[in-house]
């Protein structure tokens, strides 16, 4: 069986587990042998928060276990220890799931095609090939913004993968005053999951199209970094985390 490893992290926004920055959310489920192809449900066999040290040892623990094909990590939507809905996995391949399975999932023979909601219940042969796809995009409903949706355009239609609702945001809003600071900052951390696995189904899509053709990603105005300075300043973190990964990883390559 094949172990997924995801993790809920907040070295940005704040979504530190028990508000301590030394600690990550760690979930470890267990997927079937055949996940990729013929859905699954999740089991979730250990949900924790873990000190970096302790995540070493907890890998090391998993990848000698003779029942562990692979260890694929990835990161679901909770904010700190609140109950998570989805998922997504990097490898050894892009999958985004829910509590009940895959709703997307790259297939494992044919880089270039993708399967959708591949869980239990649901038609496995419904298919999306990487080459059809036009554009990816993320949309809100209405303020305050409880429906996220992320989804693909194709040539001739428009494909939603997954929908999630919060109803503790389905409450009225005054629609006629400005967005306070607050809300600004409240959307900008409630859309973090969901723009983050647009991003990385993005890059998915134009690294396994041909010629590496780039697929272009449209978010709603209000989580826009020249609408919303929460994101702006967001954006600048993960910029200067990325680098700074990039630094490390070149240092430890050099002789």
């Amino acid at each position: 069986e094949a172990v997924v490893s995801t993790q809920s992290t907040g070295h940005v926004t704040g979504q530190f587990y028990d508000h301590d920055p030394l600690l990550t959310r760690n979930v470890v489920m267990k997927v079937g042998e055949e996940a990729a192809g013929t859905g699954f449900e999740p089991q979730v066999v250990l949900d924790a928060a873990l000190t970096d040290a302790e995540i070493k040892v907890l890998t090391n623990i998993l990848v000698d276990t003779k029942e562990c094909r692979f260890i694929s990590p990835g990161e679901i939507d909770s904010v700190g220890s609140a109950d998570w809905n989805y998922g997504y996995v990097l490898s050894p391949f892009f999958a985004v799931f829910s509590t009940e399975g895959f709703v997307l999932c790259q297939d494992t023979a044919n880089k270039q095609l993708m399967h959708l909601n591949s869980r239990p219940g649901y038609n496995l042969a419904q298919k999306l090939w990487m080459k059809d796809v036009e554009n990816v995009f993320v949309r809100l409903s209405p303020r305050p913004w409880a429906t996220q949706k992320l989804g693909v355009r194709l040539p001739n239609d428009r494909l939603d993968i997954l929908a999630h609702t919060r109803p503790d945001l389905e409450e009225q809003v005054d629609e006629g005053s400005e967005p306070s600071h607050l809300e600004l900052g409240e959307i900008m951390i409630n859309t973090e999951w969901i723009v983050k696995v647009a991003a990385q189904l993005v890059y998915v899509l134009s690294e396994n199209r041909f010629k590496n053709a780039k697929i272009p990603l449209y978010v709603p105005k209000i989580i826009q970094a020249d609408i919303n300075p929460w994101v702006e300043m967001r954006n600048s973190m993960w910029h200067g985390e990325l680098l700074d990964k990039l630094d490390r990883s070149r240092k430890d390559y050099i002789p």
